[in-house]
């Protein structure tokens, strides 16, 4: 399988420095400083950071870990349990996968999210709404839902995403998932790419991607 390899925009294409920043070790260092958290809105962002500040003082204070140590230890099990580890796993020439296992853990996936009587809005953007499954072994899933505006679906929603990517790490399975504050993120995406509703409460995502000309 060909290596999967990371667009950087503000680098030129096929030069050393983007060549450089393709290299799978500073890939690594990259996701696990940052894990993510730049494509994360408010209310995702702020629990992160309370909750992984929560397990550095466990360690550190509980287990009398060094504090240093503590950070660093708390830093690589959320980035191996609650981040995007095999999506990542995608730039090294040692990543495989299987495409039967993949569309069955998508399959999966979209049932626990139906089944969810906490979650009412979710969709997945990228290339799977073209063909509603799995062609290609280096393809990742990129699901996206939406906050309401009280305090346990704050809660339930941010445990229901680390619920997903620790269950997507045991899988073996690229699952890039975020949760939105509100809509207006629909306009970072290009209306050109089609958009695949999942769970849509009162059709209030439906109604808002046809008012703005977005692809269904």
């Amino acid at each position: 399988m060909s290596l999967y390899k990371k667009k950087f925009n503000f680098l030129k294409k096929n030069s050393i420095a983007e060549k450089f920043f393709n290299t799978f070790l500073i890939i690594i260092i990259i996701n696990w400083f940052f894990q993510g958290i730049r494509g994360m809105q408010s209310k995702e962002f702020i629990f992160r950071i309370i909750f992984e500040l929560l397990w550095i003082f466990f360690f550190y204070i509980v287990l009398e870990i060094n504090f240093i140590f503590s950070i660093i230890l708390s830093h690589t099990l959320f980035w191996i349990f609650f981040c995007q580890f095999w999506v990542i796993m995608r730039y090294s020439s040692f990543y495989s996968n299987n495409i039967n296992n993949l569309n069955k853990t998508y399959k999966n996936l979209l049932t626990k999210i139906q089944k969810s009587k906490y979650l009412e809005k979710a969709v997945i953007i990228g290339s799977i709404p073209k063909v509603k499954q799995f062609e290609h072994t280096n393809s990742d899933l990129d699901l996206r839902f939406f906050f309401s505006n009280n305090i346990n679906d704050f809660l339930i929603i941010n445990f229901f995403l680390f619920y997903l990517r620790t269950y997507a790490f045991f899988k073996k399975f690229p699952l890039d998932v975020y949760s939105y504050d509100n809509f207006a993120i629909f306009k970072k995406f290009n209306k050109k790419d089609k958009i695949l509703i999942i769970k849509d409460k009162n059709n209030s995502i439906k109604k808002y991607l046809k008012k703005n000309g977005y692809k269904l």
